[in-house]
């Protein structure tokens, strides 16, 4: 009897044991890879961010060099349309300047007549252009659903004039509408190559610090990496998160079956030897006792004595 669990708890002892290290084993070596997968997607949403902050800011140029247009005319801009035409790109619905607030001029002309409206009072725009207004700071509100089709991010820039006596005058908004997902089609595009769900998101207003979703993967992402970057006042966030997830469960369902093939062939081993010794002491009782009475032979007889 004694044998018998000999011959049974000690293999079942080092098969457990053997199964708890490579669990050990398999769980270091995926919490190394998930921090690995998460310093590289860091760095990732980093570098993709700052690319989606250059786009941005192109946009924002656009509204720059029509500020300084108006402020170089004296409040006053000539061949508006001249001038849009050429800042016009793929990723810009329209370009419109607002004197006093009130939208007068949009290029192209034929995008939507009922655009031109009085920023400053309007139910849906008043408070953030008030804001950029009195702050003297760019503002983006979006993404707002296009009556032309499709959404886009509605830059404005508030311009100030400065007369001979150096008082500053609101002189209106220098604004452009950028096209979503288009503005940022390079760098959302290179993240879905790279393997990531995204999703980009912004605060509705400088002051509210609830964020929005703009584009990407509109279910949440569990457990991304963040980065977080402002646009002037404008609070954005990248989450990226690899399609696959931080684990590279193929490698570790190669490891897992590796080493429960290990752990199977050390289990063989321990048991084979413990039944090799067993057969070792049997044979050596046979060489030395009579096989029908069990007490010593004359070469038991002889060892005994010696």
């Amino acid at each position: 009897m004694k044998k018998l669990k000999k011959r049974f708890i000690v293999p079942a002892v080092v098969f457990i044991l053997g199964m708890c290290a490579l669990i050990g084993a398999i769980y270091v070596v995926g919490e190394d890879q998930k921090q690995q997968n998460r310093t590289k997607a860091k760095l990732n949403a980093m570098t993709y961010a700052e690319h989606i902050y250059g786009e941005l800011m192109e946009g924002i140029g656009v509204t720059d060099t029509l500020k300084q247009v108006v402020i170089s005319g004296d409040g006053n801009i000539n061949k508006f349309y001249d001038i849009a035409a050429n800042m016009m790109d793929d990723s810009i619905q329209s370009i419109q300047i607002a004197p006093n607030g009130v939208v007068n001029e949009i290029y192209p002309g034929d995008v939507n007549e009922s655009g031109k409206i009085d920023l400053i009072n309007d139910s849906d725009r008043g408070e953030i252009s008030r804001y950029a207004r009195d702050n003297d700071t760019v503002t983006m509100q979006g993404p707002l659903k296009l009556k032309q089709g499709g959404y886009g991010i509605a830059v404005r820039n508030p311009v100030y004039l400065e007369d001979e006596n150096g008082k500053k005058s609101f002189w209106g908004f220098t604004i452009v509408i950028l096209k979503v997902p288009e503005i940022f089609s390079d760098s959302v595009e290179a993240l879905s190559n790279f393997g990531y769900k995204y999703s980009l998101q912004k605060c509705a207003s400088p002051w509210d610090d609830t964020y929005e979703w703009v584009y990407g993967s509109k279910e949440e992402l569990n457990d991304p990496v963040i980065y977080d970057f402002d646009v002037y006042e404008d609070k954005w966030r990248l989450e990226i998160l690899p399609k696959s997830g931080f684990y590279n469960n193929n490698h570790l369902i190669y490891m897992f079956i590796g080493g429960v093939i290990i752990v199977l062939l050390l289990t063989g081993l321990t048991a084979v030897l413990i039944f090799i010794n067993e057969n070792r002491k049997n044979f050596k009782r046979l060489a030395v006792t009579d096989t029908l009475t069990g007490i010593y032979n004359r070469h038991g007889f002889d060892e005994q004595v010696e």
